[in-house]
Formats: C-alpha cells, sequence, structure tokens
C-alpha cells in the first residue's frame, strides 16, 4: 500500500535501495595462496570463516574464492595447511592483497585434515613403511636437468649409470638397475627384456614429483623391486593455458617445448611436445672423422573427467599418451642407435556398482630398440598391463587388496652370425600377482609416544614363460610361482616441538630372471653349470630406520632441523651375476649362490631465516660381498646440497663425492669349443672416485597473467677428474640456459 502511494520513480528507487541492502549482506572474495619463500601456489589449503563450518580449499593453482553472508567488521579468515604456519586475516586485509602468503613449517602439523578432494597423498602410504625421498618440482623445474636420470644422482642412495648412447638407469643402495622397478602415474615401465628402464626416455616438464622408495620389502610394486621403487607423479592440473620454453648449453645442445592446457571444470587436459639434441666431438681423433649426435622428440597427452557417481562422491576417469623417440649416431664407429616409448593408459578412480573405493588402471606399453653396427638388432617388447586395488576400513584395521596382471611379448632379431648369443625369436610371458596388505592402526595416547601401527603384508606371484617361432633355442618354457609375506612396525609420536618417526620391516622377495637372462645363460659352458636355465633370485631383507624433527624459532636465524638414519640387510640366494668378455658379443648369466650388501644411510638438515636457507647433509655406506654379482657400483657416497628461496629467486648448490666403481669381467682363455672353467680368470676394471658441484639459479616473476621463468645451470664444475671413455668425456663441465613463459 505505501508504494501505491508512491509515485513510479520514488518507487523504482525504493525498490533499488532495497535490493542494494539485500546484496550487500553477501561478500564474495578470492585470491591465490603462495608460499612465501618460493612464491609458489600452494594447494589443498583450508579456507574458513573462525567460528563458524563456512570454507573452502584452494585448487591446484593456489586459487580460491569464499562466499561470506552477512559479513560483520570483525570476520576472520583462516588459512591453514598441514606444511605451513596458519594463519588468520581480516577480512578488509584480504581485499587490499595481491596473494596471500604461507610460511612454510619445519615439522608437519599433526591432526589437519584436509577434506576438499584432490590432495596428492604418497603411494608408499598404501604399503609398508619405507625410507622414501620426495623430489618437488620446485627443485627441478625449469632447472639445467636434461633429463629425470640427471635429476635422479643428486639423492645420496642412488647411482646413475649412463651408457655412450645417452641411457641411464639407476641402481639404488648398492643393488643393480633390474632391481629398481620404475613407475610412471602408477604404470610399470621396466622392459620385458632386461627389466630395466631408460630414463632419459622421461621428459621432466609437467611432473609434479618423483618418489624414490628404498628398500625391499613393498609389496604393490612387483618381486622385481629388490632394490627399490622410482614412482614418477604427472601433473595432471596446470597453472596456465600455454607455456614455451627454450633450453641451449654445451655440446651444441638445446631443446624446445610447446605446452598446452585447458580446463573446463569437469573436463580438462593438456598436450606437450618438445624436441632437442646435441653434437659431441671424440676427443683422441680430429673432428673431420665424424661426431657423435643425439636428438629427442617427446609428445605426451592426457585427458581427465571428475564427476560424481550415484552415491554423491567424486570419481575421475582420465587417459594419457606418451610418445618418446630417441636417436644416437655414432659416425665415427658407424654405429646408430634409436628407441621408441609408447604408453597409452586408462585409469578410473571411485565407485563401481557397489564397490566403494575402486581403482582400475589399464595400460599398453610398447618398447621398440633397433641398433645398426656390422649388424642388425632389433628388441620389440609389448606389454599390456591391468591393475586393480580396493580398499576396505574397519575400526582400527585398514585393508587393501590388490590384483595385477602383465602379459609381454618380446621379439627378438639377431643377424649376427654366431653360434652362442642371443639369436632370434618371439617369447612370451604372464604374470598373474595377488597382494594384500593389513595395517592396524592406534592411539597410544602418551606425553611422547601418539601412534603405532602393524602392517602384513601377503603377495602371491605366478608367472608363465613360452617361446614361439624359434629360430634359435632362445628359452625354456617355465611356469613359476612364489608367495611372500612381510612384516612392519611404525611408532610416531611429538611433543611441542619435537617429533620423531620410526618403523623396522623384513620380509622376503623373489625375483623371476628376465628374458634376456634367460637367452643369455651360461649354458653354453656346460663345464660351468648343469643347468639350463637361470632359478629364481630370492632375497630376505630387514631394515630399521627412524627420523628426528625439531622447530627451534629462535633469534639467530635457526628455524629447525631434522636427521634421518636408516641400517638394512640384503640377503641374496642365487644371486644373478653377468659376465661380459671381449671375446664373446653378449652378455651371459648364471647363479651365485649367496651374496649380500648391508648399509647405513643418514641424512641431517638445517633450516635458516623462516626456511628461506636449508641445508642438507646425506651419506651412504655400504658392504657388497661380490663385485660381479654388482659391477661398476660405488661402496659411498656422500652428498651437501644448500638452497636459498627468497622472493621468487632460487639458488641451488649440490655437492656430492662417489667412491670407486670396480667390477670384475671374465677373460676366456681356453680355445673355443676348449672352454674350460679352471682356465677361466676375472679382470678387475675400476673407475675412479668423483667429486664435483653442480650449480642452478633461477628466477620466476609474473607481469600480469603472463609469468616468465629464467634459469642458468653449471654441472661437474670443479672438472678435476676428467675421464675419456671411448673417445668421450665424461663428468666434464657443462653449462645450460633456460627461459620460460607462460599465460
Amino acid at each position: 500500500m505505501f508504494l501505491l502511494r508512491m509515485s513510479p520513480c520514488q518507487a523504482i528507487m525504493i525498490i533499488c535501495i532495497i535490493a542494494n541492502a539485500a546484496f550487500s549482506q553477501e561478500v564474495r572474495i578470492s585470491g591465490i595462496v603462495r608460499d612465501l619463500n618460493t612464491h609458489r601456489e600452494i594447494r589443498s589449503v583450508n579456507i574458513y570463516i573462525k567460528g563458524t563450518p563456512i570454507g573452502t580449499a584452494s585448487d591446484f593453482a593456489g586459487r580460491f574464492s569464499l562466499r561470506i553472508l552477512k559479513p560483520t567488521q570483525n570476520v576472520m579468515v583462516v588459512f591453514k595447511h598441514i606444511a605451513y604456519e596458519r594463519r588468520e586475516l581480516s577480512l578488509d586485509f584480504l581485499e587490499k592483497i595481491d596473494y596471500v602468503g604461507l610460511q612454510p613449517r619445519v615439522i608437519p602439523l599433526q591432526g589437519v585434515e584436509i577434506e576438499e578432494s584432490g590432495i596428492l597423498r604418497l603411494e608408499i602410504e598404501k604399503d609398508l613403511p619405507q625410507t622414501v625421498s620426495v623430489i618437488e618440482a620446485r627443485s627441478f623445474e625449469m632447472r639445467g636437468y636434461v633429463d629425470a636420470g640427471d635429476l635422479l644422482r643428486t639423492d645420496h642412495s642412488v647411482q646413475v649409470e649412463e651408457e655412450l648412447s645417452g641411457k641411464k638407469t639407476v641402481a639404488i643402495r648398492g643393488g643393480n638397475p633390474d632391481d629398481v622397478v620404475v613407475l610412471y602415474n602408477g604404470v610399470k615401465m621396466n622392459s620385458s627384456y632386461d627389466n630395466t628402464f631408460d630414463l632419459s626416455l622421461i621428459d621432466l616438464e609437467d611432473i609434479e614429483r618423483i618418489e624414490i622408495i628404498k628398500g625391499s620389502n613393498t609389496a604393490l610394486y612387483g618381486p622385481e623391486a629388490f632394490s627399490g621403487v622410482i614412482n614418477i607423479v604427472p601433473k595432471m592440473r596446470q597453472d596456465y593455458n600455454i607455456r614455451f620454453q627454450q633450453r641451449v648449453g654445451t655440446y651444441r645442445s638445446g631443446n624446445w617445448g610447446l605446452h598446452l592446457y585447458k580446463d573446463f571444470d569437469k573436463i580438462y587436459g593438456s598436450y606437450s611436445i618438445k624436441r632437442g639434441g646435441l653434437s659431441r666431438s671424440f676427443v683422441d681423433g680430429p673432428e673431420n672423422q665424424g661426431r657423435l649426435k643425439n636428438s629427442s622428440f617427446h609428445h605426451k597427452a592426457n585427458l581427465n573427467y571428475d564427476f560424481k557417481n550415484v552415491t554423491g562422491d567424486k570419481s575421475s576417469l582420465g587417459a594419457m599418451w606418451i610418445y618418446t623417440s630417441l636417436k644416437y649416431d655414432n659416425q665415427r664407429e658407424n654405429f646408430n642407435l634409436s628407441k621408441l616409448n609408447h604408453l597409452f593408459s586408462l585409469k578410473y578412480s571411485g565407485d563401481l556398482f557397489k564397490l566403494r573405493g575402486i581403482e582400475l588402471v589399464a595400460s599398453f606399453r610398447k618398447l621398440d630398440e633397433e641398433q645398426t653396427l656390422s649388424f642388425s638388432r632389433k628388441v620389440d617388447d609389448k606389454a599390456l598391463i591391468l591393475n586393480a586395488q580396493k580398499g576396505f576400513k574397519l575400526s582400527n584395521f585398514d585393508m587393501l587388496f590388490s590384483y595385477q596382471y602383465q602379459h609381454n611379448e618380446l621379439n627378438l632379431f639377431d643377424d649376427r652370425n654366431v653360434e652362442i648369443g642371443f639369436g632370434s625369436g618371439n617369447l612370451q610371458r604372464q604374470h598373474h600377482g595377488f597382494a594384500s596388505i593389513a595395517k592396524y592402526h592406534d592411539e597410544v595416547g602418551s606425553d611422547f609416544l601418539k601412534t603405532i601401527d602393524l602392517d602384513l603384508s601377503f603377495r602371491y606371484d605366478k608367472l608363465n614363460d613360452k617361446q614361439n617361432d624359434k629360430v634359435n633355442d632362445l628359452s625354456n618354457d617355465n611356469d613359476w610361482q612364489e608367495t611372500m609375506l612381510k612384516f612392519a612396525l611404525n611408532l610416531s609420536g611429538f611433543r611441542n616441538n619435537l617429533f620423531f618417526n620410526s618403523f623396522l620391516n623384513f620380509g622376503k622377495n623373489t625375483k623371476f630372471p628376465t628374458l634376456l637372462q634367460q637367452a643369455s645363460t651360461l649354458s653354453v659352458f656346460s663345464l660351468m653349470t648343469t643347468e639350463s636355465s637361470l632359478n629364481p633370485e630370492k632375497n630376505r631383507s630387514f631394515e630399521l630406520g627412524a627420523t628426528l624433527s625439531r622447530d627451534i624459532r629462535n633469534e639467530s636465524g635457526i628455524y629447525g632441523w631434522q636427521i634421518s638414519g636408516t641400517y638394512f640387510q640384503n640377503h641374496y640366494e642365487n644371486k644373478f651375476r653377468v659376465f661380459i668378455t671381449p671375446d664373446l658379443p653378449a652378455p651371459f648369466y648364471d647363479n651365485v649362490k649367496n651374496a649380500r650388501i648391508s648399509g647405513v644411510e643418514a641424512k641431517t638438515g638445517i633450516f635458516l631465516f623462516r626456511k628461506k636457507v636449508s641445508v642438507d647433509l646425506g651419506i651412504s655406506k655400504y658392504s657388497l660381498s661380490e663385485k660381479a654379482a654388482f659391477p661398476f657400483k660405488s661402496d659411498f657416497k656422500r652428498t651437501m646440497n644448500f638452497k636459498i628461496d627468497h622472493e621468487g629467486y632460487s639458488f641451488q648448490l649440490h655437492w656430492f663425492k662417489e667412491g670407486e666403481q670396480t667390477a670384475w669381467l671374465r677373460i676366456i682363455k681356453s680355445e673355443p669349443g676348449e672352454i674350460n672353467s679352471s682356465a677361466d680368470a676375472f679382470a678387475e676394471i675400476t673407475l675412479p672416485s668423483n667429486t664435483n658441484i653442480d650449480l642452478h639459479i633461477s628466477k620466476s616473476f609474473g607481469l600480469g597473467k603472463l609469468r616468465f621463468f629464467v634459469n642458468a645451470s653449471g654441472r661437474n664444475l670443479l672438472n678435476d677428474n676428467e675421464v675419456i671413455l671411448q673417445g668421450l668425456a665424461i663428468r666434464d663441465r657443462r653449462y645450460y640456459l633456460t627461459l620460460a613463459a607462460q599465460y
């Protein structure tokens, strides 16, 4: 009635005032959460109104948006993350700043649960407790690391083995490269040919992190993980739409990459292409005799769909495709080598009918290798991989069941006219694996000891090998099955600013001969062995480890420290041993009855000036029983990493010292056809110890929606122990400059 007595203009004015008052009762704030030191975005930060259940979480790019109804002058917004200091800001202050900076902690905050989906957790948390090193993207993104092999050697437990062709494999804790399982997004990448993977095939761009899992007592990663696991986790969501980078450096090296990303909320995907190469001259002859050239070509694409299932929980379906081509051309020796790595993978996480929390992975992987010298040799390895996981929770118990199936088809072609060696043929392997893990968790509630965990794992593997289309008799048909049990105890606690975590695990493991090893046994030397094929290798492992961390925060600038140590023993039965001789064109294998590796590892770190500066020291010392079983392995390594992160500037210095690398090679003294084991001997070959320094200096900065990266890197700067191997300098100085821009 009141509006009816007013003029139309007055009525419209009153309606606008009422509408404005209604809308003024709602405020929406948005922004980005960043690390105060590195300026990198922080995902999965809990953001909520103090004293209320109203809140949200930052997304993969650190962005957040929070809607506040009927705000008052005293509204405080809380920012909380397990790895950062809690921060409270007023609503008025939030509206004035460009981003929210959080201070990193030394000790993860206890009891903080982040409910927002998408938080990344380590895969190893599903398995028994192990020693784990995590290298996050901020430590290598846009740096002078050419590939994953260059990066992994910064760890004090890892030794990188590099061939002249550029192939890079890793050894962990003094073991062999075929004792390490390499995973990419949960898919096993090891070749069925020799159970190794060339890490130069992995492009470091758009990688979230690399997990180095050390030890033999894992259950989910297969029986081949005698020394450890390298788990490469790709970054599915990006904080850009387009990015371009260019790297130039020593040996006329260079690579460029273009990366595209698009996000449609529920559907998001990316595609990247990268090309590179280098050209090296031989130091023991004129350049006109030819050069060594390497080239690489990478494609990577992924597409993901997040949706809500019938129960209202989030599920996801993702597809990934990887294609990598590497070529090696030794013009002086007229030797060519090409490698192709193909991977297509589908992954589903969520509910399946009435089953909740299912994870299904189906993958097809193809590794091709072709080399030409005075002969031609081709290796074509195809693998179909299926994985299924389901977890259960009952009171204090967590149960996980996993089924793994892998079908490998290996085609070998070798036109060398020799009586012994690989030959040619088609070999197939079917591998069924079943693993179950039971975890008991209990809260102790004492002043210092807080939790106790008891874990038990069971694994059963069944393998079947057969050979089709025999040109040469490469392998016997095999039917193996093994059962493995493992146990772990984990204790953790904290008091005030002191935190500790300790674990003990032990168990047994079994590794089956690779198809290469079966095709290259010493059965040709009838006096050396009475068996025509290798027996499975067995391992009994024991490990004891502990970590102690302390927050200090005193005025002298010391922010905190952390120290960890591990002792382990590996006892091998039927250890695979390789023989390489200059008289024969192929390596050969047999079983050594007993072998052993034991060792200690320690790492200590100190954090200064609110964690802007960090220094860590690592040391490993091993006892290896036989050089022939573990060829070219250092028995000790020391590392030092010095890092400064401040306002987007980054300075990293890596110092390392590796001990001598010794191997025994069998020399055949007898005449062909008259092989006598008593007439044979071992020749010892030693590479000298290596001490060197790597340096990385970088800066990132923003300009509107653009972001720029600049990095200068120097490798092997001491250059005091240059080694010439087959005419090429190794361990020599190398320099790289990287420029990148993204929108």
